[in-house]
């Protein structure tokens, strides 16, 4: 089982009937939305299952939409009952009396499979640095963000927004500090591992981004052998990236210490908070689990 996405679209006469009533933007039926769904693509088990399957998503949107319209009905709350009505009388209309059906959906609605969920943090992290190079952002600000210069001040912009092609810049030079900052989380937590074993090989898994070079290459820890390669049933520390969060700089990682058993003979988790000043990287603070 897998989450199956859907893009939820409003038809060419759902857009009409909103601008003959004038319906606010705030309500956000012009716009698409996101559905996933416990399930399979196409007809895993049996013909027409991925018709089923969509059939059945169509009566949980119109259900949303009815909830939607029910809550309104019985808020109470006086700071919003300008915002209740409004929706009271739009969704009323729109979604006529129940029993509400598919019908009810197709004329209003149609959904698009999507084949993937692709996320910007997850592109900037496993994308090569060499990759992310050759795209270029505008240098100029928008003609929608010039054409509001007024706006600067207000949230408190100095010299205004930057271009995108500055932000897609920073973006890169982040990823030109990944091998540092693991040199010096690594280093922080091989050096409080040494005395849980005497091997000293370490293979590090990065799951949360990607080296563009093998880690051999990029992390050097005295005294050390460092690796990228599985160390079950070996000697030494297998060392996983788990998670790390940028700007905060909090990293986690799962450790294993093996000393030759199919299995490790210690595990647990380091947390380590990073910060750079004039000298590089160092550890703000750190602890090992057990």
């Amino acid at each position: 089982m897998m989450d199956v996405f859907h893009v939820l679209r409003p038809t060419k006469a759902l857009v009409e009937w909103l601008k003959e009533r004038d319906v606010p933007a705030w309500m956000d039926l012009y716009r698409p939305h996101v559905w996933s769904e416990m399930g399979f693509h196409g007809d895993h088990d049996y013909v027409g299952q991925g018709e089923d399957g969509v059939t059945f998503l169509k009566l949980a949107v119109l259900a949303n939409f009815l909830d939607r319209l029910e809550s309104a009905t019985l808020a109470s709350s006086r700071e919003l009952e300008a915002h209740d009505a409004v929706t009271r009388r739009v969704l009323t209309e729109l979604l006529g009396p129940p029993p509400l059906t598919v019908e009810t959906f197709d004329r209003w609605w149609v959904l698009e499979c999507a084949e993937g969920l692709h996320s910007v943090e997850s592109t900037l992290a496993h994308t090569p640095v060499r990759t992310l190079r050759q795209v270029r952002g505008p240098e100029q600000r928008s003609p929608t963000v010039e054409a509001h210069r007024s706006s600067y001040a207000a949230i408190a912009i100095s010299g205004g927004p930057r271009p995108v092609g500055a932000w897609w810049d920073d973006a890169i030079r982040a990823r030109d500090e990944d091998a540092p900052r693991l040199q010096c989380a690594v280093s922080w937590v091989l050096e409080r591992l040494a005395e849980k074993t005497p091997h000293r090989t370490c293979s590090v898994w990065t799951r949360a981004f990607s080296l563009d070079v093998p880690v051999e290459d990029v992390l050097h820890v005295p005294g050390w052998t460092l690796h990228g390669r599985d160390l079950a049933r070996h000697e030494g520390i297998q060392l996983t990236l788990e998670n790390f969060e940028w700007g905060l700089e909090t990293w986690t990682f799962a450790y294993q210490v093996y000393a030759g058993a199919r299995r490790a003979a210690l595990s647990g988790a380091a947390y380590l908070e990073l910060e750079k000043d004039e000298h590089g990287w160092k550890v703000r603070s750190g602890s090992l689990k057990p």
